[in-house]
This record gives structure tokens, sequence and C-alpha cells, in this order.
């Protein structure tokens, strides 16, 4: 099977580079390349965007949130849901959330392909799924499915108030 690599300009050098030296190596006819994505780059002083640190288990996640006497903020996901990965694209990754997030919670994500024995403690009925818990162990907030970027955050909110 043969690829077809398309160019812009400012990759021109390095899609000609790539091939030259899979040329001389040998390996052109077996090699499967994909070109690196453009990114812009950022200027030295602007401050880089907040990144949240999702925990993979309840476990890691709750004894940070214990630690740092923050609120959990809990999402199950799985793997093929149209609105789960909307949730990850729109709003999880929207700049005030990721940065309410990484500032005032701590971040789980719960799937069932990783973590089959403690998502059949919960009663999940549908995907997507967010909770809010609080270190003691308490879950003081639930919503189900898609989230916009302002419902989310006014969900966080209330549930704080609680």
């Amino acid at each position: 099977m043969k690829r077809i690599m398309v160019c812009t300009k400012p990759m021109m050098g390095l899609a000609v580079a790539l091939v030259a030296i899979m040329t001389v190596c040998g390996h052109a006819g077996n090699v499967v390349a994909e070109m690196p994505t453009y990114t812009e780059l950022v200027p030295s002083n602007h401050a880089a965007k907040p990144r949240v640190t999702w925990h993979r288990t309840l476990r890691s996640g709750w004894q940070e949130a214990r630690r740092r006497n923050v609120p959990m903020v809990i999402y199950i996901s799985t793997d093929h849901c149209v609105y789960c990965d909307a949730m990850k694209r729109d709003t999880w990754s929207n700049e005030t959330v990721e940065q309410r997030v990484s500032q005032d919670f701590v971040a789980i994500l719960l799937t069932p392909q990783e973590n089959e024995a403690t998502l059949g403690r919960i009663d999940v009925t549908a995907y997507p799924t967010t909770l809010i818990g609080v270190p003691e162990g308490k879950i003081v907030g639930h919503r189900t499915g898609y989230q916009p970027a302002a419902a989310l955050h006014k969900f966080l909110s209330d549930a704080l108030k609680r």
C-alpha cells in the first residue's frame, strides 16, 4: 500500500529530507511515514496554558484530593461514544475549564475499559457522566450526558455550594 504525502511550503524541506533519508537507508519501500502537524510558535513572553493532569484511577485521584484538600471532578467516559468525544474536544479543552479544573480540582478520568472494578460499584446509567466528589469521599454533584463549557462551570459552582 502506498501513501501519498501532501506538503505545504513550510513542510516541503522536511518532506524532501525524510524521503532522502529513507532512500539512502534502503527503507523507502517499507516505511509508512506521517508528516508532523505544523504548529505556530508561541512567543516566549506568552504564559503557558494550564494543563489538566487526569488521574486514571479513583484511588490516585482521591489521594491527591485529600493531600491538596480540594474536590474531585470525576469524568466517566467510554470508547466509541460521540458525546464523550465531543465533551473531551469542546468542554475539557476549553481554556477557562482547563484553568479552573487545574487550579481548584483534582481531575479523574474513568473508563470501563480501564476501571471495570471501580465502575462496577457506581451506578453509571449513561455516558458521559460527570461527578463532583469531596476529599471526605462523598459525591456532591452528578450530571449525565454532554455538558458544554458554560454548563460545566455552573455545575462546578453549584456542586461546591452544597
